[in-house]
């Protein structure tokens, strides 16, 4: 059986990413992100042989608890919008209230504004695609003892180990998230890459899923459903159906084929992940042996290069050694380890040359450039010449 999980905007023009799954192969076979709602039609061929579930923007939802009387009855749940008059804000008769999970006395309640969940019904029936399931994003993150987070593109999900459920750009959310999480004294727990997040900050980093897939998971798991109710989902029996019997199973058939293939590209694309994955590690430690652990490589070697490029003095490291670029290539000496003074803007070398004379070609070269050289001892090793050199601004 195949799944198309679809997270929807608060706006027509809201970005819409989406991913189809094969619960059969346990594989993902096709993800991307739609413009916005008015390209909900491009999914309607991959929607005939999947089952739809949508994700609502957690800010379109105010989630909570009641507590109830035990053994409570249907006039105790119809009661339950005004007893959530004073916490929500709009008029009751214009906001939805759907019922959730109960524990114990406690009933999970996900209020949403009727025009928000006529707007998203109108948009999947305009693009032809049957949905009867809607559940608010965040609320598909895993639940466990401490704080939840997950982020697509710049905007951050957030689930509390209280059930409070939050969303919103992760440039003001972040910093809210980390301040409950130190509050309340909780974990963290992170299922994507965070940007901005703090190098001291601890936490449990889980990257086995991709973000659509760890919500898609999320939402098999959970009861809570927005269309439900008056704004339930039907689908209406197609006589044409049998006609087209014939047809879907040989395209069945030929999916299946093409999952073969798909299937061992995708595991290729994985492992090559990792590796890559592996190999910046691996380089950014030998670059920056001082780092003890790097979670977003791109802003720490950013930041790095940065203060390698305002080391101090009158040039920084990297401008001494882009200048002396042409007396390394014309000499034929080779720095095999460098060790940089900013206060003094000097560079001193371990270098290795094919003999004394191209030591002395560089020592000119660099003078040339406006540079004051320091030559120290040199040793022959075979054919080669090891020396220290000093270079200074």
């Amino acid at each position: 059986m195949q799944r198309l999980i679809i997270r929807l905007g608060s706006h027509t023009n809201d970005p819409i990413h989406w991913l189809v799954y094969s619960e059969q192969e346990q594989e993902i076979i096709a993800s991307g992100v739609l413009n916005g709602s008015d390209d909900l039609s491009s999914l309607s061929e991959r929607a005939t042989s999947a089952q739809v579930i949508a994700l609502a923007p957690t800010s379109d939802v105010y989630f909570t608890q009641v507590e109830l009387p035990k053994n409570a009855s249907r006039k105790a749940l119809a009661a339950i919008p005004f007893m959530l008059e004073d916490e929500v804000c709009g008029d009751v008769d214009q906001l939805f209230f759907a019922l959730g999970n109960k524990h114990e006395n406690k009933q999970e309640v996900a209020v949403v504004s009727r025009q928000k969940l006529t707007h998203w019904q109108d948009a999947f029936s305009n693009a032809g695609l049957f949905c009867d399931t809607l559940i608010p994003d965040a609320y598909c993150l895993p639940a466990n003892e401490g704080v939840s987070l997950l982020e697509l593109n710049d905007e951050l999900l957030v689930r509390l180990n209280n059930g409070q459920l939050m969303q919103g750009e992760s440039d003001w959310l972040l910093p809210l998230a980390l301040e409950e999480a130190n509050i309340s004294e909780s974990a963290l727990f992170c299922y994507s890459e965070i940007n901005n997040w703090p190098d001291t900050q601890e936490a449990s980093f889980d990257f086995d899923d991709l973000p659509m897939q760890l919500l898609l998971k999320g939402a098999l798991s959970n009861k809570l459903n927005l269309f439900q109710s008056e704004y339930a989902v039907k689908r209406q029996a197609n006589p044409a159906w049998d006609k087209w019997k014939v047809a879907a199973v040989l395209g069945v058939i030929a999916i299946c084929a093409n999952l073969v293939y798909k299937s061992t590209e995708l595991n290729q694309l994985k492992s090559e992940r990792f590796e890559i994955r592996q190999d910046i590690q691996a380089s950014i430690k030998k670059g920056f042996p001082q780092l003890k652990r790097v979670t977003n490589p791109r802003r720490v070697i950013q930041r790095e290069m940065a203060q390698l490029e305002q080391g101090g003095g009158n040039l920084s490291m990297l401008a001494m050694l882009s200048r002396l670029g042409s007396a390394f290539e014309s000499s034929g000496v080779k720095p095999q380890s460098i060790k940089y003074d900013s206060r003094r803007s000097e560079l001193r070398m371990q270098t290795v040359a094919n003999n004394f004379e191209s030591l002395e070609s560089f020592r000119r070269e660099a003078e040339n450039l406006g540079f004051e050289v320091e030559q120290g001892a040199f040793n022959n090793r075979e054919t080669q010449v090891l020396g220290v050199i000093t270079v200074r601004g």
